[in-house]
Order: C-alpha cells, then structure tokens, then sequence
C-alpha cells in the first residue's frame, strides 16, 4: 500500500501517477473560525476496503474539529472528473488506482493560537495505517459570515429551477433526483443540509425566489384585480435559511424577463388559478402587478426587519436599458432605498445605466475589456462584485469549470480583492438538469461544472460538497484575511495580493507560489499590532 498527502489545491486523478518521494504527514495553516482541507491519498496493485476513517490525538476541548470524506469521480461521455465528496463511511478501491481522501478541519474562533498534532488513521482492508497531522492555527480570525467583507451569492434553486414561465415540462430536481414533494419533511431536511454547506463555504448572499413563494404560499388575484399576498412560506423559508445559513444578504428574484427584457414577472390567473407567468412592459397588467406587490413587499420588509438587508434583481444580463430602467423607476417609486443590482454581459446598455444601477455585476472578462468604465463608477460611489458564467472559457481567465485547476476557483477572490470587488455572483449552484445539453448534469453537456458546485446525494437526503467548492471556499476566506490585514496596512495586503493576481486574466499558476504567499499573509498578520 502506498500512502502520502497533498494540498488541496492538487487535483488528484484515480489514474494519476504517484510522487517518487510520499510524504506521508501534513502541516495544516488556518486561521481561527476558519475551514482548512488537504488530502491523504492511497494505492495499493490489489483491490481494498476502506472500512474507517477516525483521527486520535487532537484535544476535543481545544476548538478543533475534523472530517475525513472519500473523492469521488463524475464519468461523462469521454471524460472522467474528481470532484464530488461521498458522505459515506467507507469505499471500495479498484487496484493500481489512486483514492484521496479530504481531511477538513475546522478552527473555532476561540482556538487558542499554536501547534496542535494528532494523527489519521485510516483502517483499509485489515490493516490500519497512520498519516500525522500538525494543524498550526494563527492568532487571525475571521469575521462571521453575517460581518464578513467579501460576499458570495449563488442562485441556489429549490423553490423552483429557471428562469421559464410557465413550463409545464420544467423539472423539480429536488423531486426528479429525491422523490420528494416541496414543502415535506425530507423537502426541508435537503434544505437544511444546503443552508449549513452555505455556512460553511461563507455563501451569505440569499436568492430568493420572491414570486414562487409568494405564489406556492396561498397569494391570489380577484376578478377585479386586487392582489392578496400570503407571506407565511416566503418568511418561514427566509427565516429558516436565515437561521442555518447565517446570511448577511437577500437578494430579490428578477423584475424583468431575462436578457430579453420586454416583459415581467408576475402572478396572475390561468384557467381559475394562480400561476407566474410574464406580461409585456407597460400594459395595463404589468402596472396593477407592480403597483400592488413592491408596495407589499417594502410593508412586509420592514415588518420583518428585513428591508435593510434587501437587495435586488431586476434583470438577469439585460441586452438593452430601456426594460431594465423601467423596471427600476418602480422599486425607486415603491421600494426606496433598497440597492438594485445585475449581471452584466453585454456592455452596450451600460452607459444608459448610470445612475440606475447601484451595485455592478459585470463578468470578469466584461470588466478587464472595460475598466475605465467600472473603475469610473466605483470613484462615484457605486457598489461592484463580478462573476463567471459559461464564459469567458479559455483558462488563462480564472474560472470554476469541471477538470481546470483549482487554483482557478481559489484566487478568483484573490483578484476581487486587488481590483476593489466586494462580492462574487455564480448562477450554478444545484442547476442539476439532466435534459439539459448546455450546462445541466448531462453526460453530454457543453459547458461542464458551470451550472452546479454539490450534487445531489438520495441516499442521505443531502447534498455531495465539491472539491471545486473548496477552493471556493478557501478564496473567500483568504480574502478576508487580506482585508483584515489592509485595516492595518493596506499597502502590506496589496503587495502580498499582487504576488498573486493583477488581473482576472494575469496571475501565477504555481501551486507552491501561491500557498509560500498565503503563509506570508497569515504571518504579517500575525506580527500586526
């Protein structure tokens, strides 16, 4: 049996060729209330059982805790990808190929700072083998996620999937891949195991699908055209995310119809019955909807005490202004105050939106072929993030796409920080369709990973986390890092950031590189005064 470990920023193939030195310890860097991960891997020419994975030695009381999950490989038509993590407690091993195994630790943010050693024992076929662990923990803590400077919004669908309306053949993956009806009690149990992985991965941003809430929880149209809004399932559902997520934002779902922009969203009466369905701009009917439900939605906000962490969508991607500022004289006119925010594609319309839009969104290629514009807008005070999506889909782009290094998805934060991003957007969080030949999870699809970061696990009534999420994770919370470190000295943390990317599309490849300047940050903060 060959056994050594790894950085998590290696992706390891079950084909892959093992090093010629094996180291087989591992020293862990984190800072307190923080997320660390690495890998143990094994080979062995004869197939092998897994039968446990524990860890002995660590002081239960110390703040410090430990998961150990097998990686598991996603097979398409012609390719094999590592990246989804089982839940389950033991493996079967083909022979002559490589099984990682991911340790992550966890710091509360009262560890005391130090050196702390355990070791991993891993129990494969009758035999037990034995890797040590030193976890040095820095005397830097993060922020929670509900104080953190760097947000994450996903478009994390569960209440309903896409942007068709009305579709009668668009799936509930939750149903499709669990058997389970929205609302039940194994509906609720899935939520709660994608609310905690947000938590855990600082995904703080909440999508909420206003309307379908609205909708599924008892909202309906007289004849006359009088709106009656039922709120119970869109606060039982923000609240229990808000609960488990620990979210710092909500962001309301799209006004305007995507990219196409000439109609809305809105609820209204097919055959006797409510359903969400579109409405062309300016008629009659798309102005009774907007008249009635933005004034609801700011009563019921303040109620809450919500309207201070609203956000909101209006158009997903708009091709021109005219949808996009309509729209956005309603929340002005109704919803005043609250910020109004989009991604950003297409930088035609752009020009016609200042003084509109409040917090920027555009993609990370739109932003390096555009700067001046988006630098111009943050000296006026406006708000950014940036995001991925499909595109740009050629790698010297950081990006989050299946089978490309995971250094990509780690220092996309790092590249918001040096170029003054305070935010991150991706669309795919569970976009798991399996019809779908662009993005879904289909053997077939185009654009692989774009469109999802878990996958759904029946068995367990949960969710797989990613390895690609990991990275993701581990970005945002060096982001914090930085800006813990830029309160103090601001040209310390930007000198130490620009080692490692100037521009989304300039940066260091080297693994090695990367995690020598991660230990240099941690470092200077913890020689800051």
């Amino acid at each position: 049996m060959h056994l050594w470990t790894e950085s998590s920023l290696c992706t390891v193939c079950k084909y892959s060729t093992e090093p010629e030195e094996l180291q087989t310890s591992y020293t862990l860097p984190m800072a307190r209330n923080s997320f660390a991960s690495y890998q143990i891997l094994l080979k062995d020419e004869n197939d092998f059982t897994i039968r446990s994975v524990k860890t002995e030695g660590f002081d239960l009381n110390s703040g410090i805790s430990l998961r150990c999950q097998f990686q598991e490989t996603i097979d398409f038509r012609h390719d094999s990808y590592p990246d989804p993590l089982s839940n389950e407690s033991s493996v079967q091993v083909t022979s002559g190929e490589i099984q990682s195994i991911w340790v992550t630790v966890h710091a509360e943010s009262d560890t005391l700072p130090g050196r702390y050693h355990g070791r991993i024992l891993i129990l494969a076929g009758e035999k037990e083998y034995v890797s040590d662990l030193e976890i040095k923990v820095y005397k830097a803590a993060l922020p929670s996620n509900r104080e953190a400077a760097f947000v994450t919004e996903y478009w994390m669908n569960t209440v309903n999937f896409w942007f068709r309306y009305p579709d009668p053949n668009q799936l509930d993956f939750l149903n499709y891949y669990y058997g389970c009806e929205k609302y039940s009690s194994t509906w609720w149990q899935i939520n709660r195991s994608i609310a905690e992985h947000m938590k855990e991965n600082r995904i703080n941003v909440l999508f909420v699908r206003t309307h379908d809430l609205l909708l599924d929880g008892g909202t309906t149209l007289d004849d006359d055209g009088t709106y009656h809004f039922c709120w119970q399932l869109f606060d039982q559902w923000i609240s229990f995310f808000d609960q488990y997520a620990e979210i710092k934002w909500f962001a309301g779902y799209h006004l305007v119809v995507q990219t196409e922009g000439k109609r809305i969203y809105l609820i209204d009466n097919v055959d006797g019955k409510p359903q969400i369905c579109t409405s062309e701009i300016g008629s009659a009917k798309t102005e009774n909807w907007l008249n009635q439900f933005l004034p609801a939605l700011l009563n019921h906000l303040k109620e809450q005490g919500y309207l201070h962490r609203w956000l909101q969508h209006i158009e997903d991607e708009p091709s021109e202004p005219d949808s996009w500022r309509y729209a956005r004289e309603y929340v002005r006119k109704y919803l005043p105050g609250i910020r109004c925010m989009d991604a950003i594609d297409n930088q035609k319309p752009m020009m016609a939106l200042q003084g509109e839009m409040d917090l920027w969104i555009p993609r990370v290629d739109v932003y390096e072929h555009n700067r001046d514009f988006y630098d111009y807008r943050l000296a006026q005070g406006d708000s950014r993030w940036t995001y991925n999506c499909c595109e740009p889909h050629y790698q010297n782009y950081a990006n989050k796409f299946l089978g490309w290094p995971l250094l990509h998805n780690r220092i996309l934060p790092w590249g918001c920080f040096v170029n003054h991003f305070s935010g991150f957007l991706h669309w795919g969080y569970n976009f798991w369709d399996p019809k779908d030949p662009w993005f879904g999870l289909n053997p077939d699809a185009v654009i692989k990973g774009d469109g999802y970061i878990v996958y759904p696990d029946k068995k367990n009534n949960s969710i797989k986390n990613s390895i690609r999420m990991i990275a993701t994770r581990d970005g945002a919370q060096d982001f914090e890092l930085l800006t813990l470190l830029a309160r103090k000295d601001p040209s310390a943390a930007l000198k130490i950031a620009r080692k490692v990317i100037l521009r989304f599309d300039d940066f260091n490849w080297d693994i090695t590189h990367f995690e020598e300047t991660r230990i240099e940050l941690l470092t200077a903060l913890e020689n800051s005064n």
